[in-house]
């Protein structure tokens, strides 16, 4: 459950992410899709998959996009989902290097076995 105040602190749309996310969509659904990823990418610092978000953050979202209730957050295509977590991205300055997050976790995992008392 989200609190009201959550909603309000969390996932109101500032209007240059509006702005931002409009001239990045063609239709209403991928510009709602988009500015439920943003906001949940900024709360959570994951993308969650769009049917996890929990329908008060899409609906409050929507109100404030000022979009009709058949408007679905969806992506047609992987593509369409894979550029709107790359417009993301960018606009937050994250780089996305998963060979190097492989690396790390290796390491890591591979420092804790040998620091356990019951090595693998």
């Amino acid at each position: 459950m989200v609190s009201a105040r959550e909603l309000a602190e969390a996932f109101t749309p500032a209007a240059d992410e509006v702005g931002w996310a409009r001239s990045k969509t063609a239709t209403e659904q991928h510009f709602l899709a988009l500015v439920v990823l943003l906001k949940c990418y900024q709360r959570l610092g994951y993308f969650p998959k769009l049917a996890d978000v929990p329908a008060a953050v899409v609906d409050y979202v929507r109100g404030k996009l000022e979009l009709a209730e058949a408007v679905e957050a969806v992506h047609e295509s992987d593509r369409t989902l894979w550029r709107h977590r790359d417009f993301v991205r960018t606009r937050m300055g994250v780089k996305y290097t998963p060979a190097k997050v492989r690396v790390v976790a290796e390491a890591a995992i591979r420092k804790a076995v040998q620091s356990k008392d019951n090595p693998v």
